[in-house]
This record gives structure tokens, sequence and C-alpha cells, in this order.
């Protein structure tokens, strides 16, 4: 049996895509030596699983639902895509992964990405030992960024694209094509 590329992760909305669309067309350019994420595939991840057997999924998916059995029954959770910045950040120029930030109540998300950080512990999955800081990516710097991008990035650095609703997570397979991965739901965890 094959190995599945698995995450678990949050959608956001058609909207949502649509704006971060404009926002990458806005921030790219052809020499800009950045991968840019296709706005169908951007989600916020809250756990990489990684190479996973395929006899395992069964096992992945119990964590999972056992990873949120304590936010059952929670509100939706409400978050405002706002900030655009970098990975490392500090250095603009250094930048690895060209992001937009997320606001609102990402005290809960990050709780529920603990949550299920534990869970996959006691299964054998590494943890996540850096901070929870709750992004979307929507670029990844191939080399070293051009100056005419770390302009963009700063002068947009506070911009506001509004609001997304979280009302569960999924679990996904990531499946890498010659075109980019393509993202498979193969189950969802609803919080309601």
């Amino acid at each position: 049996m094959a190995d599945l590329r698995l995450f678990i992760a949050a959608e956001i909305t058609d909207e949502m895509r649509s704006k971060l669309g404009g926002l990458i067309e806005g921030l790219s350019s052809p020499a800009d030596g950045v991968k840019w994420v296709r706005p169908r595939s951007i989600h916020l991840t809250l756990k990489f699983l990684g190479n996973v057997r395929e006899e395992d999924l069964g096992s992945v998916k119990k964590t999972g639902e056992e990873g949120i059995s304590g936010f059952k029954g929670i509100d939706d959770i409400s978050l405002t895509v706002k900030g655009l910045g970098t990975f490392p950040g500090g250095n603009t120029s250094r930048a690895r992964v060209i992001w937009v930030g997320l606001d609102g109540d990402v005290e809960r998300m990050g709780s529920i990405r603990n949550a299920l950080e534990e869970a996959f512990a006691k299964i054998g999955f590494p943890k996540e030992e850096r901070d929870f800081r709750p992004h979307l990516t929507l670029g990844r710097v191939k080399g070293r960024a051009s100056g005419g991008m770390i302009d963009k990035i700063e002068s947009m650095k506070d911009i506001v694209l509004g609001d997304i609703v979280v009302s569960g997570l999924h679990l996904f397979r990531s499946d890498l094509k010659p075109t980019g991965a393509v993202y498979t739901s193969l189950f969802y965890y609803p919080f309601g």
C-alpha cells in the first residue's frame, strides 16, 4: 500500500480565496522568484502529519476526532484575515514564505491546535515545537526576495481582507502533481 501525505486544516470561503487571488496577483511579477500558491489551495493548517501508511488512516482519523473532542459544541471560530508578512520575520530580504495573518479568536484556534498536537504525539507523530502563528501561505520565495517584492510587502503589511468563519476541520490528503498539490478532504470534524 502507498503512503498518504496528510494534514489537518480549516477551509476558507471561495470569497476569501478570490480576495487572496487578487492580492497574489497584485504582489506577483514575472521575475519575482516566488512560487505562488493557487488560491483554491489556500487553507489554515493546524497539524501537518506527513507521509502516513494507508493502513493507518483509520487510526489517524480516530486520533483527529479525539483531538477535537473537547471542542465539540463550541461556537464557530471567527477570524480576520489581515496583515502581510514573511517567515522568517524581521529581515524581509531573507524571506522564505510570504503570508497573510489571522486575527480574532486565534487563542481558541491555538487551543485546538495544541489538543491535536497532544493527541497525535500519543501515536508517534512529533510535536510541532514552534509557537502557533496562524497564517495563510501565499507564496514561497525561491532564492532571494527582490527589492520590489520587499517594498510591496512593506506597503501592504497592514492590509485587511475580511473575516472567515471556521465551523470544523478537515483531514486532507495532499497529492503532489507537476501542476501543484491537489488536496482532497478525507474526513470532516465539525465543531457543532
